[in-house]
């Protein structure tokens, strides 16, 4: 069994009596600039440092099955290359805990946990072979020369690498570097890989390259991969879930589509989906005759069945929202909102359009097959409208999404 499971894992770094005093210092200025701050200016205090320490991960509980492809994916200083090190024993957990299939493993050596790592910089051997790097941890085990050479070479082959076995690493390519790292750590046979942004010193054609690689190889190998990303598009890419995380809490964990398409909060809408997704804020959500309405910049919209429904059986109050429209879902039209295009970034099979609505930047995703691209020039006036069925609406307060 591979399985991974994570109970309530908190990770705190600790720090000095004169970085406390410090961080108390801080914290009475946040207060007294939160206090003066309007409302709305998006002012956040930093909940992340205490009197024990600097809190990288908290609260963290995750069940990953068997073979899953699992995704952290998040900014950076979120915590999910922190969570990956306590994973590999890297790190040490300061409470909560950690189950490798059915071993409680806190305590576990790194060695003995029958894992294996991706590290983002390769982490090669420079005065050894690819066939050496490949085989050093079998060497260490005290395998026989055969085993080694049958475990490398079939590596080698899943990775078609096996012309370059007699190289030195700095003879090689960035992006194959990286199949090289990840032929070491499969070459164990290990119940778990770990690989912590393994693309991100890759320019964007290897990027793309290498996450076909990836996928090619999760299905030749029964073994259970945790992946971390800050890129939302190889997340999207390659995992059987994805687990979001912001300020070391997770966000939301669910299959790709369920994240796109049902984003439990306003960060985790904003985060997953290129090129961003657009937020109307200050959205009053009403009801009229029984059924809701929101209104943005003056115009009321009803709501599809489906949020009339969903809001219906909470008995939704009316409230302030916001409300997210993806690009892709913004659609010309011959009636709706009319604003400036700003920017016009053409993209072959589609442009995207930079509108200014009275002072918002609104992103729209416009097909160009039959497209007179005239009307999408700059400084063009353009009319858009959006299916109502395809918005969020979320809670100004919370920003929990309200469906």
């Amino acid at each position: 069994m591979s399985s991974i499971t994570l109970k309530n894992i908190k990770k705190i770094y600790p720090i000095t009596d004169e970085e406390v005093k410090s961080n108390r210092k801080a914290a009475k200025k946040r207060k007294k600039a939160e206090a003066a701050a309007p409302p709305d200016d998006g002012f956040v205090p930093n909940l992340q440092i205490t009197d024990e320490g600097v809190v990288a991960v908290q609260e963290f509980n995750l069940e990953i099955k068997d073979k899953e492809f699992v995704v952290l994916v998040g900014p950076s200083g979120c915590g999910k290359s922190t969570t990956l090190r306590m994973i590999a024993g890297l790190e040490e957990i300061t409470s909560g805990e950690l189950y490798i299939g059915d071993v409680l493993s806190n305590v576990i050596a790194p060695r003995d946990r029958n894992i294996a790592m991706v590290f983002q910089n390769y982490s090669l051997y420079p005065h050894m072979t690819v066939y050496e790097n490949m085989g050093f941890s079998l060497k260490l085990a005290k395998l026989p020369k055969e085993e080694i050479d049958k475990k490398v070479k079939e590596a080698a082959r899943i990775l078609e690498i096996t012309p370059i076995l007699d190289r030195l690493p700095k003879a090689l390519s960035g992006g194959q570097r990286q199949r090289v790292a990840i032929g070491r750590a499969i070459v164990r046979e290990p119940q778990v890989i770990l690989m912590d942004e393994p693309l991100s010193n890759l320019d964007a054609k290897l990027r793309g390259q290498m996450r076909s690689e990836i996928i090619r190889l999760r299905q030749k190998i029964d073994t259970t991969f945790v992946y971390v990303t800050h890129d939302q598009v190889e997340a999207m890419t390659l995992g059987d879930r994805i687990v979001v995380m912001k300020d070391g809490f997770i966000q939301q964990v669910g299959t790709p589509q369920e994240v796109f398409n049902h984003p439990e909060n306003v960060f985790v809408a904003g985060f997953i989906g290129t090129p961003q997704i657009n937020f109307f804020h200050n959205v009053p959500l009403s009801k009229k005759d029984g059924d809701y309405y929101i209104t943005i910049q003056g115009r009321d919209i009803k709501l599809d069945d489906r949020h009339q429904e969903t809001l219906k059986e909470k008995n939704q109050p009316e409230i302030n929202t916001i409300v997210g429209v993806r690009p892709v879902h913004i659609e010309m039209a011959k009636d709706g909102f009319t604003g400036k295009i700003e920017v016009s970034e053409m993209m072959g099979s589609e442009v995207h359009l930079h509108i200014n609505l009275n002072g918002d930047d609104i992103v729209a995703v416009i097909p160009t097959a039959n497209l007179n691209l005239d009307s999408v020039a700059i400084g063009k006036d353009f009319t858009f409208n959006f299916n109502p069925t395809l918005i969020h609406i979320f809670d100004a307060e919370t920003e929990k999404n309200l469906i």
